[in-house]
């Protein structure tokens, strides 16, 4: 096996690992527990199981106190992110909020072109109006059975925002010679103290009610958080970026089909559509024109 299939083969299993979220954080959220509380378990697990993987490949894991606060600098980025998508899961499907998590580099661009210095083009306009216009197909703006939700929709269109900080942060905060692995464990094990300490501060952390949320919470700490990581880590590092971006449209294809046959989501031609256009967007921003023309 060459590392470029390898590499197109850890990329897939990222997208569709991260799309698995609402597949064992709803049915947690069914029962009961708060988002932050959810979380805290989440990242504590997902750390635990990271941690491990380090001690058996005796890295170090001694850093510095200034990456210290540049790690919960990013923390709190993706605490925004991973906050704003279970509260967007609230009022509605599982697909459509993953979907609005997915415009983060519709909001990389906006956020280069306002503030970065980069420079407007016809190509950044146009991902930028199908975004748009798949947005309001997915969300129902343009449905008549009175299912759209504002409130929804700024959740989930906050989630991307949130990670595109977190995108764009990340390779000015001087943290490019610490291990990928290692940056990420202390990503989420500085993002769970975070949350511990607000939970602290606000009623404490829940307690699991049942077996079954206890599996639902080491699953959601295993497979969308430390294997979807580690996996993109390991793709990254076999191919490029860009490719591995475009991989990332298994999260919302995988996180919409679980929704319709496990979670009793709805699918309308108009979240289809809505759904291709948001891809396609995705793809149109992060594919370079003479790729796409060579292919």
């Amino acid at each position: 096996m060459t590392n470029q299939v390898k590499g197109f083969i850890n990329g897939i299993v990222s997208g569709i690992s991260f799309g698995m979220i609402p597949l064992f954080s709803i049915p947690v959220i069914a029962a009961g527990m708060g988002n932050v509380s959810i979380l805290v378990y989440r990242f504590l697990m997902g750390s635990m199981v990271m941690l491990a993987m380090l001690l058996v490949g005796r890295t170090s894991l001694r850093i510095s106190w200034g990456d210290v606060w540049r790690i919960a600098i990013l923390s709190f980025f993706y605490n925004g992110t991973a906050l704003a998508t279970l509260e967007c899961y609230h009022y509605l499907s599982s697909g459509v909020a993953t979907a609005l998590v997915f415009t983060d580099p519709i909001w990389c661009a906006l956020i280069g072109l306002a503030f970065l210095g980069d420079r407007f083009s016809w190509k950044l306009s146009a991902s930028i109006f199908m975004a748009t216009l798949g947005v309001m197909m997915l969300t129902g703006v343009f449905s008549e059975d009175g299912s759209f939700n504002a409130v929804g929709v700024f959740w989930g269109l906050l989630s991307g925002l949130s990670y595109a900080l977190y995108l764009i942060v990340l390779p000015r905060l001087r943290l490019s010679k610490m291990p990928s692995l290692k940056l990420t464990f202390y990503v989420f094990f500085i993002a769970m103290l975070q949350l511990a300490l607000y939970a602290s501060l606000t009623g404490g952390i829940e307690a699991v009610a049942t077996p079954q949320c206890w599996l639902n919470l080491f699953l959601l700490g295993l497979i969308p958080t430390a294997v979807s990581n580690i996996c993109v880590t390991r793709s990254l590092k076999l191919i490029d970026s860009t490719v591995v971006a475009i991989l990332g449209a298994f999260e919302p294809l995988t996180a919409m089909i679980i929704g319709v046959c496990f979670l009793g989501d709805p699918f309308t031609v108009l979240i289809a559509l809505g759904g291709v256009l948001i891809l396609a967007a995705v793809y149109n921003l992060t594919v370079p024109t003479h790729a796409r023309k060579r292919g």
